[in-house]
């Protein structure tokens, strides 16, 4: 599996040095962070797909097309005809999710990225942290916040008689 860089677009035969799409020499491998383009949606299609991915906590991202960029500007309605993307970790997700909606027809599903996708979930939820790593770096947060909140305080007093021993 291989990645354009150029219209973020996933790329199944590992033997090509150009993207398909686009004609790009240079393709590389992605990572679980790549943004992959999911699809390209217009009016209340996009607004519906962007529902979805919200509600199933699934990160995107959206570029608008740029000759249809005044239309919206003028006339204050959806945007139209924008290319969203998602993480490459989140994007078997995101394929699922629309094409329960009826967004992505399977016949348009991408080819199987299972091994790839597991393996860039894996390597995305081994850099989360656990609730109990979170748990502890708030606690040792709040702990120098006080440790840092005391020694001002001190500090305060100690200069405040230094002064005050001046003055006497």
């Amino acid at each position: 599996m291989r990645y354009c860089t150029k219209c973020k677009k996933l790329i199944n035969n590992d033997d090509k040095t150009a993207c398909v799409f686009c004609g790009r020499k240079t393709i590389t491998d992605p990572n679980h962070f790549s943004p992959v383009k999911l699809i390209t949606a217009n009016g209340f299609e996009f607004e519906r797909i962007r529902a979805a991915l919200d509600d199933a906590d699934i990160p995107y991202s959206y570029n608008e097309a740029p000759m249809d960029a005044g239309i919206q500007i003028l006339n204050s309605a959806p945007p139209e005809n924008c290319d969203i993307y998602v993480p490459l970790s989140a994007y078997s997700d995101a394929c699922d999710i629309l094409a329960g909606i009826g967004a992505l027809k399977e016949a348009d599903m991408p080819d199987s990225t299972d091994e790839m996708l597991s393996n860039a979930k894996k390597e995305a939820q081994s850099e989360e942290l656990t609730p109990s790593k979170a748990r502890t770096i708030r606690m040792l947060s709040l702990i120098a916040f006080l440790l840092i909140l005391a020694g001002v305080t001190f500090l305060t007093d100690f200069v405040i008689e230094l002064i005050r021993s001046a003055f006497s």
